[in-house]
């Protein structure tokens, strides 16, 4: 998968004008990890429950869509901080 990168932005560069490496030598790939760890995602996937859950069971009380959504959006809002406290690393 990296000698197909190195060879995409070969072509950009050559495209654009800019500086191809010598034949043989890699280019610099960014190897940063994932996007999110795994408590993140959890993290965020149970506020998401936590603020559907809310915003549903005021739209049935309510019956005030505006209303749910606002309620949903409070509750996945102030329901990160604590949900990243609460579970561990």
């Amino acid at each position: 998968m990296r000698s197909v990168a190195n060879t995409v932005v070969k072509i950009f560069l050559s495209e654009r004008g800019g500086l191809t490496p010598a034949e043989g030598q890699q280019l610099p790939v960014d190897e940063t990890g994932p996007l999110l760890t795994g408590h993140a995602a959890l993290v965020f996937v149970v506020a998401a429950l936590i603020a559907s859950a809310a915003g549903v069971l005021t739209y049935l009380s309510a019956g005030n869509a505006a209303g749910a959504v606002l309620a949903g959006l409070t509750a996945g809002v102030a329901s990160t901080p604590a949900l990243h406290r609460l579970i561990g690393h």
